[in-house]
């Protein structure tokens, strides 16, 4: 089997052994373990969003608790311990005496308090600021004040136009135009204003003038509201309520409600600490991670970055756990062609390659003792432009999302034994119920959609483009996507790429029609999956905006905060009856009863919410749920593809995260 895949490959081993010469030639000593990772966007924890940053970060700084190796439950990490509340709504971490960053300074629960305030500081514009959105005040401190400026600035221009056009007063349809165009619905989300409420959600028949202005003072008084819970947030939040320091060894957290996963998520880079010294020294606003600057607390430090050649990560001196570190040198080689990277561990040169080999190679490569591949917790997605034509009519993205043929990219195109995607949430998410999906292969429906939109055989439909980012997968995929497109509905489609920091940057500013993404769980929930939808949420990036959706995934996070909105909630899910009787449950006294009411609804809650994208408003095209797989050297010990639980028993790495601190070469 080598000499067939070096044959097939063997035309190019001229170059790489130029390759090879480069990298030998840039490290002064040989690393301990080698592996491909694409080039990081920056290595800033509140700005990063990606694996490839994720797979750097997760090793160089630490949270309050980390990850286990062989079964990635989260353990003790800067804190040694915690302690919950009976309610499972306050959790008091214990910080270890030991814990150190690489220059010296003991780590202390006041670097949290400044890290998860900056994450949320909108200043910063960090995307994952809407993990942290279920602690008390974070959302107010994150969010609120830009909702004041929006209420008082566009929001009422908007509304004061739409008076001055309307003597007579204006139709629902215009109205509700107006609170679309400004998103309004997510800068009065908070209102508990019941006449309020009820036009907020009017579709029919008119609003009269005195009705619109009756609704503009509301607007102007709701701003009064959220100015006040947006300054008390910035008084209190950080000092003495959802997050403080007692001392400097004790952390508290106040949650709206029990997060089951939030343990999780305190193993996640966002909420790592970063120190404050550097990161606001003069000069380093922008650069302040890059290895002649950086000052961190995790297992390895970032020795050195050469972009487009070698990120060397070294094993720290300062970490409390150093003796757990099992390799000095670790090196991350940021390269494209998946055919050169497959090459590069043929060859030696690299003693892992996760997922990035030559599709086509894959039956073979599979034959393989040293391939592996197990089921990932990864959704492979396009996201739709939801804010301009065409994509800004969901008869149009519905029409896309049922004239691909997801078997066939799955089964032939990719091979490894992927699913292909009808929701956005994988499968195997405890205790989730995913909803029926009207998402299919039928192409005379997509060709109905087409018609009613305006667009009968593809005709007035402008060139649509794909973007991906460059790797060879990726364009075959955009490539097979486009094909079918043009094939079933005439549609014009053209797949062009560009590189990972500028594919980021083109997403983020929403400069696209159809990009490629794909979305790895954070932690093992479907919250993780579905949050990310909410209107202006960090990781959006679509312009889709659905009160409905806010209201169901809210209402999810803090089931206890959101009893009195049942009315609301009954109004935009399918099955009344049964989250009715559960609503009902979930009131009176705490009791097990009550907890395991609020448990289910909050399941049932976020199973309604994906219910709407992939069966009422499509911002997304979901194409197939992940294979974790690659190629991993026999020499390599402490990298678990498949975890090894604590009861003996082994399951598979859905999220593929791989602590480097257990990882070792052995002879």
């Amino acid at each position: 089997m080598y000499r067939t895949l070096l044959g097939i490959v063997g035309c190019l081993l001229g170059a790489l052994f130029l390759v090879g010469m480069t990298f030998s030639a840039s490290v002064e000593k040989e690393a301990d373990f080698r592996f491909v990772n694409a080039e990081p966007k920056n290595l800033d924890p509140a700005l990063a969003t990606g694996e490839p940053e994720g797979r750097i970060l997760m090793n160089v700084f630490e949270g309050l608790m980390r990850l286990e190796a062989k079964s990635l439950r989260p353990i003790g990490g800067v804190a040694k311990s915690y302690d919950l509340s009976e309610d499972g709504t306050r959790y008091t971490f214990h910080l270890r005496d030991d814990a150190r960053w690489t220059d010296g300074h003991p780590v202390t629960s006041h670097d949290f308090v400044y890290s998860w305030r900056r994450i949320l500081d909108p200043t910063i514009a960090g995307q994952y600021a809407y993990i942290l959105h279920g602690i008390v005040d974070a959302r107010a401190f994150n969010t609120f004040g830009g909702h004041v400026k929006a209420l008082r600035g566009p929001i009422r221009e908007a509304l004061t136009k739409l008076i001055a056009q309307s003597p007579g007063g204006a139709s629902a349809r215009d109205w509700q135009t107006m609170l679309s165009d400004t998103q309004a619905h997510s800068a009065l989300e908070q209102a508990k204003d019941p006449v309020l409420a009820q036009r907020l959600a009017q579709r029919q028949g008119r609003l009269s003038k005195a009705e619109l202005e009756d609704c503009l003072r509301r607007f102007l008084e709701q701003a009064k509201e959220l100015e006040r819970a947006y300054q008390s947030a910035v008084r209190h939040f950080g000092k003495d309520r959802g997050i403080y320091a007692p001392d400097d060894h004790t952390f508290v957290v106040e949650l709206e409600a029990p997060l089951p996963f939030f343990l999780e998520v305190t193993t996640f880079y966002p909420t790592m600490p970063v120190p404050r010294w550097v990161v606001e020294a003069p000069g380093n606003a922008n650069d302040w991670f890059v290895p002649e600057k950086i000052v961190s607390n995790g297992p390895f430090v970032l020795k050195s970055w050469k972009v487009q050649d070698r990120i060397r990560l070294e094993k720290s001196a300062t970490y409390w756990a150093r003796a757990e570190t099992r390799s000095n040198l670790i090196d991350l080689f940021p390269i494209d062609s998946v055919t050169t990277s497959l090459n590069l561990y043929l060859t030696g040169q690299v003693d892992w390659l996760p997922k990035e080999y030559p599709e086509d190679l894959a039956p073979r490569l599979k034959q393989r003792p040293d391939f592996y591949a197990v089921p990932g917790m990864v959704v492979y997605f396009y996201r739709l432009n939801c804010s301009r034509p065409p994509f800004n009519d969901k008869r149009v993205r519905e029409a896309v999302n049922l004239a691909i043929d997801r078997k066939v990219i799955a089964e032939k195109v990719l091979g490894r034994g992927e699913l292909p995607a009808y929701h956005f949430v994988p499968p195997g998410m405890p205790g989730y119920q995913r909803p029926e999906s009207g998402i299919r292969l039928d192409v005379q429906r997509a060709k109905e959609l087409l018609a009613e939109a305006g667009y009968p055989d593809g005709k007035g439909l402008p060139e649509i483009g794909i973007l991906f980012n460059t790797v060879e997968a990726h364009k075959k995929i955009a490539e097979v996507i486009a094909d079918q497109l043009g094939r079933n509905l005439n549609l014009k489609v053209s797949a062009y790429n560009q590189e990972w920091q500028s594919y980021l940057e083109t997403t983020r500013n929403m400069n696209y029609d159809m990009a490629r993404a794909a979305w790895i769980g954070d932690y093992t929930d479907p919250n993780t999956f579905l949050d990310m939808w909410i209107t202006n949420g960090g990781n959006n990036e679509t312009g889709f905006a659905s009160p409905s959706y806010d209201l169901l995934v809210r209402a999810a996070g803090n089931i206890g905060g959101y009893l009195d909105r049942q009315a609301a909630i009954l109004d935009v899910v399918g099955d009344r009856a049964s989250i009715a009787k559960l609503f009902q449950s979930s009131s009176g006294a705490d009791s097990p009863e009550r907890r395991r009411a609020r448990a289910e609804l909050r399941l049932r809650l976020l199973a309604e919410a994906e219910s709407m994208l992939v069966n009422d408003e499509f911002p997304i095209v979901p194409i197939y749920f992940y294979v974790n797989s690659g190629l991993l050297s026999p020499k390599v010990k402490g990298l678990y593809p498949m975890l090894e639980l604590p009861d003996g028993t082994k399951a598979p790495n859905l999220q593929a995260h791989h602590p480097l601190y257990a990882v070792e070469k052995v002879d």
